[in-house]
């Protein structure tokens, strides 16, 4: 019995998307604007983008709505965590580790605080940034224009 369950969270897997969002905003019966699903992901697109560049830019946390818990960017000291050098590494043909010295032995990570969300089964859903927002920090923090909170 367990396998079928498993095989059918598997199946049922996916992320949503805008086309789903979309969808979902068509069958509510309290949308009084007429909108096509263009319009409608480019309105959503653009406010995201300006969620993100605040939590960026400004160090900002963003509430979400309907207590889905807030999202931003964490300071955390690095006792013995050492991430790899990949690109050092590969180069000199050995193990090189970042000493982040630029950052004085933090590392940064986005942080989506799901303690006080009212949804269940928190665990399972996660919060993956796109790859030009995780190097727009990077870049930020090597040029010393930004810093996040612990």
């Amino acid at each position: 019995m367990t396998l079928t369950i498993i095989q059918h969270m598997q199946k049922n897997k996916r992320n949503k998307t805008l086309v789903d969002s979309y969808k979902d905003f068509q069958k509510s019966g309290d949308n009084i604007y007429k909108v096509n699903k263009d319009v409608y992901r480019n309105i959503c697109i653009e406010f995201n983008e300006m969620l993100i560049d605040y939590i960026i830019s400004d160090s900002g946390e963003v509430s979400l709505p309907c207590r889905l818990g807030t999202l931003r960017i964490k300071k955390i000291k690095s006792k013995n965590r050492k991430m790899v050098d990949w690109k050092l590494t590969k180069e000199y043909g050995k193990l090189i580790y970042h000493l982040n010295m630029h950052t004085d032995g933090y590392y940064y990570k986005w942080h989506w605080k799901k303690k006080t969300a009212l949804f269940t089964n928190k665990s399972v859903y996660s919060f993956v940034p796109l790859r030009r927002h995780k190097r727009e920090v990077a870049q930020l923090l090597k040029d010393n224009k930004v810093d996040y909170f612990i």
